[in-house]
């Protein structure tokens, strides 16, 4: 990893003024160090499996715990390490995932450095080490034995047991999987993986309504831009519309009525998501890209993920990334960012980042966010910091 000697504005949101000293001077100090961290393709996936499925579910032994995975990261991994915790009173409760790329040999030790310090973030009691890698048609498993010996010692000078070392050829029905053979764990388990459908994790996540998608890019789909042409004609409106307000419309104090019916439009649209009826047309996108350039509205907004109409404040900010043209559109993805890491879902926050940061380059609560990925921050950490930044969340 690198370090290019910048660091990140005060976590407010673009263009607006912070509050004052929202940050302890160490939090600070953490920001400033990581954003000179490895870029936006090095983001790393994390949920809080207890905050996704609950305490009830059970898993019942290797291949359960396996085809579990892409219901507590969203996706079918590939190619990928994951690092599962378990704490609790038991130490059986499953606590934070991790999921990066399998790092080139070169990269074993840095990679794997800092996913053991992530996991170490949640003390937990134990871990399950999972190498997914399809490996050569033909050769048996298990391989990448170099990445799970060194997170196996990481592990143990972590302080945390290394409970389950396993490989798998993928996460699907029919999967082979075998225990890799290391020290304290030379019992030659080996297994193919059963329905993922029939699992309680999977249960779970239908009752929940989770979609579990086959890979990251087909996450990435989820949130990809709306139709082009359509999204033309918005940019075009949007210019139009700041030619007739004048050169300093954009950023500029519209005065308490005009704030008042931008948050007016905030709230409006949120009772419509909750309500199975929200419609982005031009004249909400429009008024969208008005109400964003005004700092109380964009705090009001930072508010509303930390509040109790955060899952329709993630589905109305998911609306708007899609339907908004750049580089307006940063401003809702970088909020659905933040809903989505405070449930524990990281895989869809880093995307959401990935697309605020293409719409506008530098965009602060974007790069804050990354801040936070590339930290492996959890959601607590994520709360903490941004109650400090914005205060009480917003009803």
């Amino acid at each position: 990893m690198t370090t290019d000697g910048t660091g990140p504005a005060p976590p407010d949101d673009p263009a607006s003024h912070p509050p004052a000293d929202p940050l302890a001077a160490t939090d600070r100090a953490d920001l400033d160090r990581l954003d000179g961290l490895s870029g936006r393709s090095d983001l790393a996936e994390l949920v809080g499996a207890e905050a996704t499925l609950g305490t009830v579910v059970r898993v019942r032994g290797t291949g359960d715990l396996i085809v579990s995975l892409p219901v507590l990261i969203g996706f079918h991994p590939r190619d990928s390490l994951l690092l599962v915790g378990f704490g609790g009173p038991n130490g059986r409760r499953v606590g934070l995932t991790i999921r990066v790329d399998l790092p080139r040999p070169d990269d074993v030790g840095c990679v794997c450095a800092d996913a053991v310090g992530a996991l170490a973030t949640d003390a937990p009691a134990g871990a399950a080490v999972v190498v997914v890698h399809g490996g050569v048609a033909g050769a048996p498993g298990p391989y990448r034995t170099d990445v799970a010996a060194a997170v196996q010692a990481m592990l143990v000078e972590a302080g945390i047991e290394p409970q389950v070392l396993v490989w798998a050829a993928g996460t699907g029905r029919g999967d082979r999987w075998a225990c890799f053979d290391l020290p304290g764990q030379r019992c030659g388990c080996t297994g193919v993986l059963p329905d993922p459908s029939a699992t309680p994790a999977a249960a779970a996540a239908v009752r929940r309504g989770a979609v579990v998608l086959p890979d990251r890019a087909a996450l990435r789909d989820v949130l990809a831009a709306g139709d082009e042409t359509t999204l033309r004609r918005r940019a075009g409106l949007r210019a139009a519309e700041l030619d007739r307000a004048g050169a300093h419309a954009a950023g500029g104090d519209p005065g308490p009525g005009r704030t008042a019916e931008y948050l007016e439009l905030v709230r409006r649209c949120l009772d419509d998501a909750a309500r199975c009826r929200l419609v982005v047309d031009d004249g909400t996108v429009l008024g969208f890209c008005a109400a964003f350039d005004v700092p109380a509205v964009r705090d009001a907004a930072v508010r509303h993920c930390l509040g109790p109409d955060a899952p329709h404040a993630e589905q109305l900010w998911a609306a708007l990334s899609r339907s908004m043209p750049a580089p307006e559109s940063a401003g809702p993805a970088a909020l659905l960012a933040v809903c989505a890491l405070l449930r524990g879902d990281g895989a869809l926050a880093a995307i959401a980042v990935e697309r605020a940061l293409d719409a506008s380059p530098g965009h602060q609560l974007a790069e804050i966010m990354a801040a936070m990925l590339r930290r492996m921050a959890g959601p607590v950490a994520l709360r903490r910091l941004l109650e400090r930044a914005y205060g009480e969340s917003q009803r």
